[in-house]
């Protein structure tokens, strides 16, 4: 396997506008796109840029144009760039296998100001300027002026594909796109010169893996990433803070899967690997931990943990003999409390970049009606991603197999398809220690069967609260054999599901099931069964290592298999996906 990098420079002549969604000076209607990008010495500078998608979106475009005389490139397009997911299918992806990076401007000065350039529309009937149609457009770029936007294209590929055809293909393409970015039809972006560099290659290394039973992965990224995240609208993707374990396991799929005969043992034993949720941290920083919903506020300095109080729990005003004040729940924490909170366990301080876009219609060479939508990208600067891969359960041939992939480097990842600069070591092993365990969630699980309790009963047929500590009592009795019994809890739920689980995992005549996820979070006191406490603590030692398994009465209710090693292919929310982490007895803050 080896990862092939094309570098393309794309020489334009001014005046040039990709347009911007952030804000510009006073006045600017239009600002000149510009973002951060990570240097050589691994400092940040800022620059003006062609989107990357921006430019397969032409290469497509010319692509299609080109096929009216050479059908080839039909089948170009359709293998290299990608297809949309028809409508009424299961809705499985069809990526494109070229991805590319932004095109920076390295030479212009994206911080020195620049005179504007005035636009004007004009009445079609009249032929005389129309009214309150003034536009003011940031023009870094002087008219007849050259700029050179430099990129790139990369792709994987067996050890035994050559990348010449593309190569080629790709380089025909850019040289019949005819102008690039904003008011392209008005003369602006005229595209003067496309350079397609040599080809080089990165094989993928495999050495001797480290004889642990666990990795920490880090992972890097040097151009913006949306990860999954459930969506508020339907053209508005906004990137989520963590990496699905699922998405890990994705891309090595993906990956192994261009080269099956180079990887059989890991693609027959993958069912077997765990890849927890990749959780950010400062570089060289140590991974975040997803605090208790039962962390009680008072005031910004004065935060508690009530899990082990059976009782509800106030506290006498400062200066009232009398007034007693109730904590907040994280739910109604103000801002500084919940900085305060996620700086004490770790999280750090994330930054975002918005850009809008939309579809072109190719034949008018104009936005398309509807296809207006947005992305909400997260910037990685100084930021890395850790998830733990257990390996425990599979053969050396698999291990070592694995980390050649790691090592190589994991994509595609996100929306962005973004490449991760992976590093795996020798993970420290955790125990429970000693009970009683306070257990809190650090990803989503899938604890509760809703047909056992929840569905029947109660008032207008909803459940009570007593129908929930009941059912909780029975999970973890269930989970752990009996070695384990629940005492007090502090849990969230959501339902997670939709159309597009409906299609990819069950079927058009499949009875739809949304799935009832604990949340992270949810926090658990459990003690141990008198006479079972190295069951307990075996028990535990076990769900740290793998997470918390899927039992029989939730695998019965949502109709999944009993097999592993086909379960995720009916339930994204499996241990193997990251679902079900927990930490035990981890405290940032005094018990009450």
């Amino acid at each position: 396997m080896k990862r092939i990098t094309i570098p393309i420079t794309l020489r334009v002549q001014g005046p040039i506008l990709t347009k911007s969604s952030s804000t510009g000076a006073l006045g600017l209607d239009a600002v000149m796109a510009r973002r951060k990008f990570e240097t050589e010495t691994g400092g940040v500078a800022t620059h003006y840029y062609l989107p990357g998608r921006l430019v397969k979106g032409l290469v497509l475009e010319a692509w299609q144009e080109l096929s009216t005389i050479d059908a080839a490139y039909s089948r170009l397009a359709s293998e290299w760039l990608g297809n949309a997911s028809p409508r009424e299918s299961d809705d499985r992806p069809v990526r494109g296998r070229l991805a590319f990076g932004d095109f920076a401007d390295r030479r212009t000065d994206a911080e020195a100001e620049s005179a504007p350039r005035y636009r004007i529309a004009v009445d079609e009937v009249r032929e005389t300027a129309a009214g309150q149609m003034m536009q003011m457009m940031e023009s870094p770029y002087g008219s007849g002026q050259l700029v050179d936007f430099e990129g790139e294209a990369r792709f994987v590929a067996a050890d035994g594909e050559e990348p010449e055809g593309i190569r080629s293909a790709l380089e025909r393409g850019l040289l019949w796109i005819e102008a690039v970015g904003g008011t392209r039809t008005s003369g602006f972006g005229q595209l003067i010169e496309a350079k397609v560099g040599a080809a080089t290659t990165q094989p993928a290394m495999f050495e001797a893996s480290p004889n642990t039973p666990a990795w920490d992965l880090r992972l890097r990224f040097r151009e913006p990433v949306v990860f999954s995240k459930r969506r508020i609208a339907d053209n508005l993707f906004e990137s989520g803070e963590i990496i699905p374990g699922g998405a890990l396991r994705g891309a090595v799929a993906e990956m192994a899967g261009r080269e099956p005969t180079a990887f059989p043992e890991l693609l027959d034993e993958l069912h077997a690997i765990r890849f927890s949720h990749a959780f950010p941290a400062e570089r060289g920083g140590a991974r975040p931990r997803q605090w208790p919903l039962s962390l009680l506020d008072f005031s910004e300095t004065d935060v508690v943990d009530v899990v082990r109080r059976a009782t509800p729990y106030v506290r006498t005003a400062p200066g009232a003999e009398r007034e007693a004040i109730a904590g907040k729940f994280d739910i109604d924490w103000k801002d500084e409390v919940r900085k305060n909170v996620e700086h004490d366990y770790g999280w750090p301080k994330l930054e975002w970049e918005l850009r809008v876009r939309t579809g072109i219609d190719s034949a008018k060479r104009k936005a398309e009606d509807e296809r207006l939508f947005a992305w909400k990208m997260l910037l990685p600067y100084g930021i890395e991603w850790i998830a733990r891969v257990d390996v425990s359960r599979v053969s050396n041939a698999a291990r070592q197999q694995l980390e050649g992939l790691l090592r190589f480097g994991l994509e595609p990842l996100g929306k962005t398809k973004a490449l991760g600069e992976a590093t795996p070591t020798a993970a420290e092993p955790v125990t429970a220690g000693e009970g009683p365990y306070v257990v809190t969630l650090q990803t989503p699980a899938l604890l509760i069967d809703p047909g056992r309790r929840l569905a029947p009963g109660g008032k207008n047929g909803s459940a009570r609260e007593e129908d929930l500590e009941h059912e909780y009592q029975e999970v973890w009795r269930e989970l752990s054999d009996g070695s384990l019994r629940l005492a007090n809890y502090f849990q969230r739920c959501t339902l997670a599901g939709g159309q597009y689980f409906q299609r990819r995992f069950l079927g058009k005549e499949a009875q739809y099931k949304p799935y009832l996820l604990s949340s992270e979070g949810s926090t658990f006191l459990l003690e141990p069964t008198p006479g079972k406490e190295s069951e307990a603590r075996a028990c535990l030692d076990g769900w740290l290592r793998s997470g918390l398994p899927l039992s029989r009465s939730v695998r019965t209710f949502y109709g999944i298999p009993d097999e592993p090693k086909i379960q995720w292919a009916h339930c994204p929310y499996v241990p193997e996906n990251g679902y079900g982490e927990i930490a035990v007895n981890d405290r940032s803050y005094p018990e009450e």
